[in-house]
């Protein structure tokens, strides 16, 4: 968020002499813990459902996803985020290619992946996977997914659409032997909410939007 804290200041700036319209930044944060297993070798895998409500107006500007998963074989992982038009492969069989076909021998990850950042999670064998990357990004077959494979399915996909409604974080493990355990995950949306401008700060107090919920249905 700090790279949207000057136009913040500016947007203020804006207001309180030009009476304009104004774009507010704001967070909605979906986050979840415990211990739920991805069925091992198994495509069909397991998905948390959650619901965003937010003003009707309401954009999305960004997306983060953080996850931590114990345990398994990160080569074995696929996982994606949707929602509405949006689609973004965040994992697909980790470490894959035409000479490894397994993918990545590591087990368990703690990650942010954000299209801010500039390291490919699929080329990391990290043991664990720590830190922060771009997402995988290539829509295609789990069973099949190289590094060769276009990205295209990134985080940004959700972007100038509306946050409202039915979202949905799926985990599959499609190779047999290790067992992984999802152990919690966050989805960070950043939002705008385009207010009408006011003169007041009084009356600019009421356009910034802030939401933190931390509920989700877990939908295997």
């Amino acid at each position: 968020m700090k790279n949207q804290l000057k136009p913040i200041l500016l947007s203020v700036a804006f207001l309180v002499s030009a009476s304009a319209s104004a774009v507010v930044p704001g967070l909605i944060s979906e986050s979840w813990s415990g211990a739920q297993i991805i069925p091992d070798n198994n495509a069909s895998g397991v998905a948390f459902t959650f619901n965003i409500s937010a003003p009707a107006d309401a954009v999305i500007t960004g997306v983060d996803v953080s996850l931590g998963i114990t345990g398994g074989w990160n080569g074995d992982l696929y996982a994606y985020l949707s929602h509405g038009s949006g689609f973004a492969v965040l994992l697909n069989r980790p470490g894959r290619t035409a000479g490894n076909l397994g993918g990545s021998s590591g087990s368990g990850l703690n990650l942010t992946l954000s299209d801010q950042y500039l390291t490919d999670v699929h080329t990391t064998a990290n043991n664990p996977l720590l830190g922060n990357f771009a997402p995988d990004g290539r829509n295609v077959n789990p069973f099949n997914a190289l590094d060769t494979d276009a990205r295209t399915a990134f985080l940004s996909s959700f972007n100038n659409t509306d946050p409202n409604g039915t979202w949905t974080l799926f985990f599959a493990d499609v190779s047999p032997v290790a067992v992984a355990t999802i152990q919690n995950w966050s989805v960070n949306l950043a939002v705008a909410v385009p207010e009408p401008g006011s003169s007041s700060l009084v009356g600019l107090a009421g356009l910034f939007y802030l939401v933190r919920r931390q509920r989700c249905s877990n939908a295997a």
